[in-house]
């Protein structure tokens, strides 16, 4: 474990202490029922629309096909928007959901920990605006539930905290795919069509679905690996522009990166 504890005057007070544990339960049920509709949505809506109701669905889509300027309409304009909304727009959705509840849960075993009693668990930063997804905002976006204390497990989880918060266009390219797989997948299962439209949808929607896994990927450890561009904006910061939270995760992530080095045999400069 690394990091230190909260100077005495961020120490919380006892009604604090009491109350933490249930605010932390509480908060973590919320995000892992958020991030549990979302999937279902997400993931549900397919054999839904496929074996629950695929009628009215499949003479719809046959009725504009058949006419080539709702067919033009279909294949360039409503596809391409239902693949951003579903495509990056679940990603989103779902990174952005489960990290705040695996944290969560994480500090209620730590409240519950006696040896975490006299310090802070988590704190609040504020993002730029413009700088994550959801409604614009007069500042810039809360992003709460970051820990004082990291350890790899919390560092390995803040990672995709921030893939799920802030915006990425490498990220977002990259889930589009999966996108356009969507209906590919409801074509795939409704049943009536012949046997050769079932296996060239499902083999694009695996295709495709196969391609945003790579891409996305790619675009994840570009951005969180060593030389990644979260990693190089987070150290540019001066120390003046951090909070005293943000100051101690900086010097327990350095201390940390000490240890390794140490543990491998290295030769640490001041």
């Amino acid at each position: 474990m690394t990091g230190r504890p909260a100077d005495q005057d961020d120490r919380p007070g006892r009604v604090a202490l009491t109350l933490r544990p249930v605010g932390y339960l509480l908060i973590g049920v919320v995000w892992s029922a958020i991030w549990l509709v979302g999937l279902l949505l997400l993931v549900g809506s397919v054999p839904f629309l496929a074996y629950v109701d695929p009628e009215p669905l499949v003479r719809g889509v046959g009725e504009r096909l058949a006419n080539p300027v709702e067919a033009i309409a279909l294949v360039v304009i409503a596809w391409p928007i239902l693949a951003l909304a579903i495509g990056p727009g679940g990603w989103f959705v779902l990174t952005a959901s489960w990290p705040l509840a695996v944290l969560s849960f994480v500090y209620l075993a730590r409240a519950l920990n006696p040896a975490y009693a006299g310090e802070k668990l988590s704190f609040t930063t504020r993002a730029p605006r413009g700088s994550t997804f959801g409604p614009p905002t007069l500042s810039g976006v809360a992003l709460s539930l970051q820990p004082v204390r990291t350890t790899s497990f919390t560092d390995a989880v803040m990672r995709f905290y921030v893939a799920g918060w802030t915006l990425d266009g490498r990220t977002v390219l990259a889930m589009i795919p999966a996108g356009l797989a969507w209906p590919l997948a409801v074509l795939a299962l409704i049943p009536g069509v012949s046997g050769t439209v079932h296996v060239v949808a499902g083999t694009l929607a695996v295709a495709l679905v196969a391609s945003s896994v790579v891409l996305g990927t790619r675009a994840f450890r570009r951005r969180f690996g060593p030389d990644g561009d979260v990693v190089a904006s987070t150290e540019a910061r001066p120390l003046t522009e951090l909070t005293a939270d943000e100051r101690r995760a900086r010097r327990a992530r350095l201390e940390k990166q000490r240890r390794a080095r140490l543990r491998r045999g290295g030769i640490t400069r001041p």
